[in-house]
């Protein structure tokens, strides 16, 4: 699937119940504040984007690419992160209760607050 602009991005989160952007490559994007809840996100290419905000309840992101990500005040709960790259991404505020981490690695000099995680 090609690159998307936030604009498409916006049209496929408001006409699907759960959006399919498994492999999109959305790196470095404004996506702050959008509804992505169940969206299929798995092998997504995120990194560098502003996710501030953004309601990501039950996503699944396996093996996404988060590094460098802003998720401010992101609401991960109970998504799938198993496997992600998260290693500079901003998690301050970002709710993380029962979300799936296996296989995450952090970054040991990252330093966040994140709800529902202990670092």
């Amino acid at each position: 699937m090609p690159d998307l602009s936030r604009k498409e991005v916006i049209q496929i989160l408001a006409t699907s119940h759960q959006a399919r952007l498994a492999g999109v490559d959305l790196s470095g994007l404004d996506l702050s504040g959008l509804n992505f809840a169940g969206a299929d996100l798995i092998r997504a290419n995120l990194s560098g984007a502003d996710l501030t905000n953004a309601y990501m309840r039950h996503a699944q992101l396996e093996a996404a690419n988060l590094e460098g990500t802003v998720l401010v005040n992101a609401n991960l709960k109970e998504a799938n992160l198993k496997e992600c790259k998260i290693k500079g991404a901003n998690l301050s505020g970002t709710n993380l209760t029962d979300a799936n981490l296996y296989g995450v690695e952090l970054d040991p000099t990252q330093r966040f607050q994140a709800k529902g995680l202990i670092a």
